[in-house]
């Protein structure tokens, strides 16, 4: 087990009563643990001890589940659904025995792709958005301004439009 769950060894369980969710949120939360139970937490130990970080067949399988597009547009192959299901993903993703993947997790459906689904072209959005959701395809984020370090909130770059080009 990882360490970090070693020191705690429980998860809180989401409540078969919950004051903000229905039936529908706790069916989500129930397929996604199962999912957890079944592929992640038995393999963890082996990924830490081999120094292996699986994203792509995980977010492949996570992406089957839609969880990288709970609340993403239906029409672009998203769930379409409200704020409070990707709550209820990163309260179960939770109960993974690692911080990688549910912060890669999170880094995939709602750091790097929500400006694309928002402001994104047709274009974009079925090119990389849709694979994004599905898990074919691993975001990144690239941050490299000198002064900003890892605090995006703190970079001072402009771009300016000097004819058809941004500079």
């Amino acid at each position: 087990m990882a360490k970090a769950v070693n020191k705690i060894k429980a998860v809180a369980p989401i409540a078969s009563h919950h004051i903000l969710y229905g039936q529908s949120h706790l069916n989500f939360a129930d397929t996604l643990t199962q999912f957890i139970d079944k592929n992640v937490n038995p393999n963890v130990d082996e990924w830490e001890r081999n120094k292996s970080f699986p994203a792509r067949s995980i977010f492949k399988k996570l992406g089957k589940l839609g969880i990288f597009g709970v609340n993403k547009p239906i029409e672009y192959g998203g769930l379409g659904l409200d704020f409070s299901y990707s709550v209820v993903v990163a309260e179960t993703m939770g109960k993974i025995n690692c911080a990688a993947i549910p912060m890669a997790s999170a880094v995939q459906s709602d750091m790097a792709t929500p400006a694309l689904s928002e402001y994104g072209s047709d274009y974009l959005k079925r090119e990389f958005l849709l694979p994004s959701m599905l898990g074919e395809r691993v975001a990144c984020l690239g941050v490299s301004e000198a002064c900003a370090g890892s605090d995006v909130a703190s970079i001072r770059t402009t771009a300016h439009w000097h004819g058809d080009d941004l500079i």
